[in-house]
């Protein structure tokens, strides 16, 4: 695809269309708090990301924002938009999902609580939650013919559950040209019929029925479901407050059912002093950022892969060779932290002697983008 001339002699860049609308304003400078989301105007954008926010694009599928371009990591990114699908968001110090570790019993199959009769309350920052029964896909997947002539594993694309559910996603292996195995590596949430499996062959593969990249014709897999009755998903529909601490959920009506909330926790600031012949320039990072507890379900693409943790660096406060809360400097908050990690100094010129005691403090962390319209 071809991008618009941006530059050179004599061009100079576009800003009298501005951010605001009716190209009011003149800037291309957005702040963006904890907790807020922009949509990006319609046309064509380059977008320089600092440390915490994303690009989003609204999934037809789940309901969902997704992320598009993660924070710091993507640079600059050109985003065609239609005003409406995709955006700039500091999601930082907000739940953005929920690891299932207990999925109950008893519930409505359906997606919203109106559906299933099955409200999930978070203890603070008063987000709303979408809860989703049964309908998951069962994680042994019949391969009622297993084709051949394959040369290189081919593609499977599982249909999408109605809207609000999560999609499921499965691979396979090969053996002799024929499909021996699939694994389901995300059983989704939310089906009310068992999906169909469609078979595209690599694009490789040119012994295949039907020839590279088309639909395979030999081979069918089955799937079926499983979960009926039982809280397969959760998303919060509106995110509420920005919050310090993990919350936890109530499930109504009562049952055995558990979760834990993942979050996407910015560091802030340390708390706690002390240790021994810390140098000057020592640095605190985080470490363990990702949530705990093993799921129900096989759907790391909506539990412990919803964010993409990135370590805070701080630089220390030090004084007589002791790290001090005093001076401290959050050069990078880091983003996409699940949980309240763990924190430690690391002395840069210096060998410490006795290990300072140190505590995050997690959060929403402001942000700043440059938006230049084409």
């Amino acid at each position: 695809m071809a991008f618009p001339r941006i530059g050179g002699p004599g061009i100079g860049l576009n800003v009298a269309n501005g951010l605001a609308p009716g190209g009011a304003g003149l800037t291309n400078m957005l702040t963006l708090l904890p907790g807020k989301r922009f949509i990006i105007p319609a046309g064509i954008w380059g977008i320089d990301l600092d440390t915490v926010s994303n690009i989003e694009f609204l999934d037809p599928v789940s309901t969902m924002w997704r992320v598009a371009s993660s924070a710091y990591g993507d640079g600059h990114t050109v985003v065609n938009s239609d005003g409406a699908n995709f955006a700039v968001a500091n999601r930082t110090g907000l739940p953005v999902g929920g690891l299932i570790t207990n999925a109950g019993t008893g519930y409505t199959n359906g997606i919203g609580s109106a559906a299933t009769g099955l409200t999930i309350t978070p203890s603070a920052g008063g987000s709303t939650w979408t809860p989703i029964v049964g309908g998951a896909l069962a994680t042994s997947v019949t391969i009622t013919t297993a084709g051949s002539g394959f040369s290189f594993a081919p593609n499977l694309v599982i249909d999408a559950p109605p809207v609000g559910g999560f999609q499921a996603s499965a691979t396979c292996t090969i053996s002799g040209g024929a499909i021996n195995a699939v694994t389901v590596v995300n059983q989704g949430a939310g089906y009310s019929g068992a999906p169909k499996i469609t078979v595209i062959n690599d694009p490789r593969d040119t012994t295949a029925a039907g020839g590279p990249g088309a639909l395979n014709t030999q081979a069918v897999l089955t799937a079926a479901l499983t979960g009926s009755g039982t809280l397969t998903g959760m998303y919060p529909a509106s995110d509420g407050t920005t919050l310090s601490a993990v919350p936890t959920f109530t499930f109504s009506p009562a049952s055995t059912t558990a979760a834990t909330a993942i979050m996407n926790f910015a560091v802030v600031a340390y708390t706690g002093s002390g240790g021994t012949a810390y140098g000057s320039g020592s640095i605190v990072t985080s470490a363990n950022h990702t949530v705990a507890g093993t799921s129900v379900l096989a759907n790391p693409a909506h539990t412990t892969q919803l964010t993409t943790p990135r370590p805070c660096r701080i630089t220390a406060g030090v004084s007589g060779g002791a790290i001090t809360v005093a001076n401290q400097v959050v050069e990078d908050p880091g983003s996409g932290i699940q949980v309240v990690p763990t924190i430690g100094a690391v002395s840069l010129n210096g060998i410490a002697t006795a290990v300072a005691a140190l505590t995050a403090t997690v959060g929403g962390a402001n942000s700043q983008i440059w938006m230049q319209p084409f």
